[in-house]
């Protein structure tokens, strides 16, 4: 990786789309290395090991770096699964009624809130965080230079996760607050785990980032479009439970210990990164209309792949009794959905949709990595 100057990089602009599609899992042991700040824009990282392995916090620093949302977003719509309401009452919680079927996000008030929050989180982990991360050992075994840049990104992560707790009762959208939910109940895991690191909690910092990601990937589906496309899409079923109320100043992780719903999207994952391996490789920027016909072929041969996942993915929320497992996954395929709704009218910009399917499978990956059991 090349090596940032003395005085940082330069803060890249917001693309339009994604650096690349992205595969929902890198295998253990190996985790994904980002591109360096300020990769030029209209060229695709390099792919690592016949993948690509940009999957965590460093796409996520990247893609929201220099992100502006226009002007203020209406709330017009509401999404499915449980209600989420202080206790005491859901009278501050403005998604408490979104009781009905996920569908993909159109409207979201919050996210210029969010992208505030986020690009000063990304500030500070911007400085190769992500490898630094994902190969750190026992914390007896640190640096002093490791040692202060957890640190730094420590109580960074603490004050972002704080300062989400007003975004997750002000949004109407019941998936986002889920995911602002988890956002700081792993954000806060990860930074308690700090004094007793070992690296089986880089999972709690995985959950934690991708639901971030997620984030990112849903408000810019708004800002570019994409989100709007697919009209004639149904929603997902309605959900199967509301699930207990929730705290959203203390929320609890909303998997602790490995079950049967961990090992399904394991194994759904592992098949599409071998069932998909050559959509991967892809340049997502590049629309239908300049597709060559192998790029053609190969975009339509990897949807069906695509839908398969979609559905595994929801009957295992479904099947899972947790209704924030079942909201993520229910989103995730929706959104998956979407982006095969594109066919032969894909854009570069509806690459968004896959992205937020992608990193919402990787909160639940990350979620399970960290549970135990």
């Amino acid at each position: 990786m090349t090596l940032p100057p003395p005085d940082g990089w330069p803060p890249p602009q917001q693309p339009s789309q994604p650096f690349d599609h992205g595969q929902p899992y890198g295998p253990p042991g190996h985790p994904p290395q980002p591109p360096p700040p300020g990769w030029p824009q209209s060229t695709p990282p390099p792919k690592q090991g016949g993948g690509l392995k940009w999957l965590l916090i460093g796409v996520a620093v990247l893609l929201v770096i220099g992100i502006t949302i226009g002007a203020t977003l209406l709330f017009t719509r509401g999404v499915g699964g449980s209600t989420t309401a202080a206790p005491g009452g859901a009278s501050d919680i403005a998604s408490a009624n979104d009781t009905g079927p996920v569908s993909v996000i159109t409207t979201e008030p919050t996210c210029n809130a969010f992208v505030s929050i986020n690009n000063s989180l990304a500030d500070i982990q911007a400085n190769g965080w992500g490898e630094q991360r994902s190969t750190l050992g026992m914390r007896q075994d640190w640096t002093p230079d490791q040692l202060a840049q957890v640190e730094s990104v420590k109580k960074a992560t603490q004050n972002a996760a704080d300062q989400m707790i007003p975004l997750a009762r002000q949004t109407p959208n019941r998936v986002v607050a889920r995911l602002y939910e988890q956002f700081i109940a792993y954000g806060r895991a990860y930074a308690n785990s700090i004094d007793n690191y070992v690296p089986a909690d880089n999972g709690l910092a995985s959950a934690n980032v991708n639901a971030s990601s997620a984030l990112v990937g849903i408000c810019n589906a708004i800002t570019y479009g994409s989100a709007a496309r697919p009209v004639a899409l149904d929603p997902a079923e309605p959900p199967s439970g509301t699930g207990d109320p929730v705290n959203v100043s203390n929320p609890e992780r909303f998997i602790t210990k490995k079950d049967a719903a961990c090992t399904s999207f394991q194994q759904l994952s592992d098949k599409f990164d071998v069932d998909a391996a050559e959509w991967q490789r892809m340049d997502s920027s590049t629309p239908s209309s300049q597709w060559t016909p192998d790029q053609r072929a190969t975009q339509l041969a990897a949807l069906p792949a695509m839908s398969a996942w979609a559905d595994g993915m929801e009957k295992a929320g479904r099947d899972s009794g947790n209704p924030t497992l079942e909201d993520l996954a229910a989103t995730a395929a929706v959104y998956l959905r979407a982006y095969v709704s594109a066919g032969d009218n894909y854009t570069g910009t509806d690459s968004w949709l896959s992205y937020v399917s992608i990193k919402l499978n990787q909160v639940v990956l990350g979620a399970c990595r960290a549970a135990s059991g």
